[in-house]
């Protein structure tokens, strides 16, 4: 996919937000939804038998959304809050050293966010397409987790975005018709927050 077809996806299939995962559960509120990787809504792990637990979570619904060896991409970036952005230091993580990533246009983040970013500040990000198969990617799950790195999925054959972050996952599903069947089913892993938090 070439920089050119990701925007022409992305602009499609979602025009009111910009490849960053924490403005998803905002931009698509009717399409959102969000699971706690650990019971009780514990954030981090801290012992193997935790760990098991929170990769066997996210493993197991990101398979059971997209299949197993599927296509995915998976998204990350960086900011650039002084103009100076040269290489992109976000992929030099060996996490990702296998991947080939492409860039995207920068973002000016003070259009979509002018009570948090200032005149100038941008964002890059990179995307890279993957085979999802189950358990392969578990070192960047466990370092998203751990709030060491951060990335995103988007599937476009079932038209999902798949964002972990240090806590749970966050998804934006099809439909709501689809989203609610995926929340019923995963209702256990659900926060007991009024607004799915």
């Amino acid at each position: 996919m070439t920089p050119e077809q990701f925007d022409i996806f992305w602009t499609s299939t979602y025009p009111d937000t910009i490849p960053l995962a924490h403005y998803f559960k905002h931009d698509y509120k009717d399409r959102w939804f969000r699971i706690h990787s650990l019971p009780e809504s514990q954030r981090y792990a801290d012992t193997d038998q935790e760990w098991d637990i929170l990769l066997s979570r996210q493993n197991k619904i990101i398979s059971d959304l997209i299949g197993n060896s599927t296509k995915l991409f998976i998204v990350t970036g960086e900011y650039d809050f002084d103009g100076k952005f040269n290489s992109p230091s976000v992929l030099d993580n060996e996490l990702l050293a296998d991947f080939k990533f492409t860039s995207l246009k920068p973002i000016d983040m003070y259009k979509p966010d002018s009570d948090e970013f200032e005149k100038g500040t941008t964002y890059r990000p990179f995307f890279a397409e993957i085979n999802w198969t189950q358990n392969k990617y578990d070192k960047i799950l466990r370092s998203i987790a751990n709030d060491e790195m951060r990335a995103f999925f988007i599937s476009i054959d079932k038209k999902c975005l798949i964002a972990p972050y240090d806590g749970g996952m966050d998804f934006v599903i099809e439909n709501e018709t689809i989203k609610d069947v995926y929340k019923n089913k995963y209702k256990d892993w659900l926060s007991l927050h009024p607004e799915g938090l």
